[in-house]
This record gives C-alpha cells, sequence and structure tokens, in this order.
C-alpha cells in the first residue's frame, strides 16, 4: 500500500538539468510518484529520454530548452509551464556545473589518491569562476526568482536546491565549486525563512559521491582511465557505507522532499552521502 502522504498525484513539478544523472533521476522517479514533469536543459534533444521514460507512467512531460544563467529563459521557461499546466507545485534546482581548478598552479599538483600521477592543471581564470558560480548558485538564484510569485500567489509550493557535500568538505582546485554550494546551503536556509509565511517548503539535498558524467566533464585535466581508476579508489577510501551513490535513491528523498509527507521540514540540507559528511 502505498502511503497517501507520499503521493504527487496532480502536482506539477519543474526539474532543471534534467537530461542525465540526478536531474534525470529525480525527473522520472517524481513522475513514478505521480507528478506532471517540466524537464529542462540546454538543449531539447538531451531531454527526449527522460521525457520518454516520464511518459511510460502515464505522465506528462514538458520539455523546455533553457540556459539557467540567462533570466529572459528562465523566465520563458516559467512562462510555458504556467501556460501548460496552470501551476507550479515543486521547483527541483539541479543543473549545476564544476571544472577543477586551483587558483594559481604551482606546478606540484597530484592526485590524492593517485599520489603518483601528477595532474596536468590550468589555472582558474575570472571566466571559470564566474561560469561555476553563475551554473550554480546563479541558476538557483534565478529559479527561485522566476517561480517564487508563482508560489507566493497559490500560497504553497515545494523548492528543493540541490548542494553538494562539497559544500562542507572543501578539495584541492574547487573553491570556486565548494563556494557555490556552501552559498546554496545558506541560500536554502534563508529563502525558507522568508517564505515559510506562505506555506512554501525550501530544503536542499547534499549528494556525496555518484558516478554520472559531470564526474568526468569536470575534470580536464585527467584522462578518461585517470577518472575510472579515482572512481574505483573512492568508495573504500572516502565513503564509510563503501560504495557510490545509486542516483534514484536522490529521486526517492526528492519526492519526499516535494510532497505532503515534508509539509512540516523547512531550511534543511540533507546529506546523501554514505556517511562521508559524519566523518
Amino acid at each position: 500500500m502505498v502511503l497517501k502522504e507520499f503521493s504527487l498525484d496532480g502536482k506539477v513539478a519543474i526539474v532543471t538539468g534534467a537530461s542525465r544523472g540526478i536531474g534525470k533521476a529525480i525527473a522520472t522517479t517524481m513522475a513514478e510518484a505521480g507528478a506532471d514533469i517540466v524537464a529542462a536543459a540546454r538543449t531539447a534533444s538531451a531531454l527526449e529520454q527522460t521525457a520518454k521514460e516520464v511518459r511510460k507512467f502515464g505522465r506528462k512531460c514538458l520539455v523546455v530548452t533553457a540556459d539557467m544563467t540567462k533570466m529572459e529563459q528562465v523566465e520563458n521557461m516559467v512562462n510555458k509551464t504556467i501556460a501548460e499546466f496552470g501551476k507550479i507545485d515543486v521547483l527541483v534546482n539541479n543543473v549545476g556545473y564544476d571544472s577543477e581548478a586551483p587558483l594559481v598552479v604551482t606546478g606540484e599538483e597530484r592526485s590524492g589518491l593517485l599520489p603518483g600521477i601528477k595532474l596536468n592543471y590550468k589555472d582558474m581564470t575570472e571566466e571559470t569562476w564566474r561560469t561555476v558560480i553563475e551554473a550554480n548558485l546563479g541558476a538557483t538564484f534565478r529559479c527561485c526568482k522566476a517561480v517564487g510569485p508563482h508560489m507566493v500567489k497559490q500560497k504553497s509550493g515545494k523548492i528543493i536546491n540541490i548542494g553538494s557535500f562539497c559544500a562542507l568538505l572543501y578539495g584541492p582546485a574547487d573553491t570556486h565549486y565548494g563556494a557555490a554550494k556552501y552559498a546554496i546551503n545558506r541560500l536554502t536556509k534563508v529563502l525558507a525563512l522568508e517564505w515559510a509565511p506562505y506555506k512554501i517548503n525550501v530544503n536542499c539535498i547534499g549528494p556525496g559521491s555518484y558516478v554520472t558524467q559531470i564526474r568526468y566533464d569536470s575534470r580536464p585535466h585527467m584522462t578518461r582511465e585517470q577518472v575510472n581508476q579515482v572512481l574505483e579508489k573512492i568508495p573504500n577510501a572516502v565513503i564509510p557505507l563503501g560504495y557510490h551513490g545509486d542516483t534514484r535513491v536522490l529521486g526517492l528523498l526528492a519526492v519526499y522532499l516535494a510532497s505532503p509527507a515534508s509539509d512540516y521540514m523547512t531550511g534543511q540540507v540533507i546529506y546523501l552521502d554514505g556517511g562521508i559528511t559524519a566523518q
């Protein structure tokens, strides 16, 4: 028997970065729980498989092309959602980007898990800093800014920000990403207080180690083989439970945070990381 408090029947959820990885898992799991989905990413073709899987559950899926670093495109995404469904019940701010780079290259940078490998880093440029901050913190701000008036008007809503364990455990070559994710934690808490009078819940999920494409995209200084070697070593070296997470569990947590079951929870950051941040 399915507990009614966990049902998303009749709900409309926007999921950004829904074409792959964590975003795709959240979108499809929410559809399985009963929600209609607005799947957003920069290219519509990349969302086709997500939309197909959402529709397998008998749910509607509106595919929207939008770059979350551009306010006019975010507003267009929201306007299309309102035109199609008439409301927005859930916003999942999942879109993000990372590109590891030290602030200053010293020439001695090496992988902690592959100590014999000297890494081919490049200096962090102002453009790299701005790109990572805007794709994470800026995108979260813009989507909340665009969706907020609709949720305030209807006096209900669930906002789920996707952070990272990197907000607490800073690694080398990640000052921009760590700073952005830490700021998302604070944005979550402050916005939860601002919008509590309107019965809008704002919470954040902090994923730990999940093997998705971003693990490769964020390491241009390493070969794919080197990244695979690091990923093989991470469970025993870093994760107390001893294994990488399955993105479906992030989807299940997102369903809880989007459902009536979480109505009394707001302003919280929940780390789903196999115990990494418990150390």
